[in-house]
């Protein structure tokens, strides 16, 4: 009976953490891979590397939830057209509860032009493994000479240690186009295509589909400031999320050898029309580098335990140059 009632408060843990841990980033413009696959290979240059890491819940936990993603995704030419290939590794560790999450996706996507739209469509399929440890003390292992649990005594279960694995596969597509100065985008991106079931023990629990739609594009509001707007929404089942706000962004003197520009802008979280966090970031942008900071400022009727503190997050992504050489057309008299 209490290995079951363990076992249930795990798959909650588990049913949240897909919910609201589920590739959870503030700076979902940063990680390109976990965003949509119809990014993959959709970028200036050879090939692309992505890393970003997010801690939160260290104000409520002795273990905060610590999330890790690095991708590598290339351009490629196949059959005349143009594709992307890549691969990123997700690792989730949900605090003292020791749930962890390894994920790897291989991604592949197809871009193309219609008229004056660009499209992007692309697919992930990969691995994901997730495990927990028993860190939870029992009824038979209070320790009455002590007046407290001992974790060194007995705990008269079995097979605590539970893990399951499943195939995912993901899928999404991109469209933007140019109205003058502005090339604004649509995302939309599908997570869990073939809800697959991950198992505990005897307790199933069935993949709900995770939906996402994104939105932005870059203002240039003088020759030196440009702002960056943006909205993520995320539906999961019962579960829904949306970011949204602007990064403003200074274009640095031509001559500056360390970066092209800098950026700084609120964005606001929102979980089921309730306002969770404030989101403040900052960043520079190199010729083939972007290193973004964030913290979150929690602001949800949680921040009583939290003191108003969140996740902290850290990303960067380093583009190679482009190599692919640019059609040029040469005007020829006929003859």
């Amino acid at each position: 009976m209490v290995k079951k009632i363990y076992i249930l408060f795990i798959l909650s843990i588990i049913t949240f953490s897909s919910y609201a841990q589920d590739i959870h980033f503030s700076q979902f413009y940063y990680s390109p891979l976990t965003l949509n696959p119809a990014n993959t290979g959709r970028f200036d240059g050879d090939w692309r590397l992505s890393n970003i890491f997010r801690t939160q819940w260290g104000a409520v936990s002795k273990e905060p939830y610590n999330t890790i993603s690095v991708g590598l995704d290339k351009r490629l030419k196949l059959f005349g057209k143009n594709f992307g290939a890549g691969i990123y590794f997700l690792n989730d560790n949900s605090g003292s509860a020791d749930l962890t999450a390894n994920k790897i996706m291989i991604s592949l996507a197809y871009q193309t032009q219609y008229n004056e739209y660009k499209i992007s469509g692309g697919i992930q399929l990969g691995f994901v493994n997730k495990k927990f440890n028993s860190k939870v003390t029992y009824p038979s292992q209070f320790d009455r000479n002590i007046g407290e649990f001992n974790p060194d005594l007995a705990n008269n279960e079995n097979d605590l240690n539970e893990s399951t694995s499943y195939l995912d596969v993901n899928a999404g597509f991109i469209v933007s186009r140019r109205f003058g100065k502005i090339e604004p985008e649509f995302g939309y991106s599908l997570f869990h295509v073939t809800n697959p079931t991950e198992q505990f023990g005897t307790i199933k629990n069935r993949l709900p589909l995770r939906h996402i739609i994104h939105i932005g594009t870059k203002v240039d509001l003088s020759k030196k400031f440009f702002a960056k707007p943006r909205i993520l929404y995320m539906n999961h089942k019962k579960a829904a999320d949306m970011i949204w706000g602007v990064n403003f962004g200074y274009n640095l003197p031509v001559n500056n050898y360390y970066a092209k520009s800098v950026f700084f802008g609120p964005h606001i979280r929102t979980v089921l029309s309730q306002t969770d966090a404030i989101i403040f970031a900052v960043g520079l942008n190199f010729t083939n580098m972007d290193i973004g900071v964030s913290y979150d400022v929690n602001v949800s009727s949680f921040n009583p335990a939290t003191s108003h503190k969140g996740a902290f997050e850290i990303s960067l992504i380093y583009r190679s140059k482009n190599t692919t050489a640019k059609k040029i057309a040469i005007p020829c008299d006929r003859f």
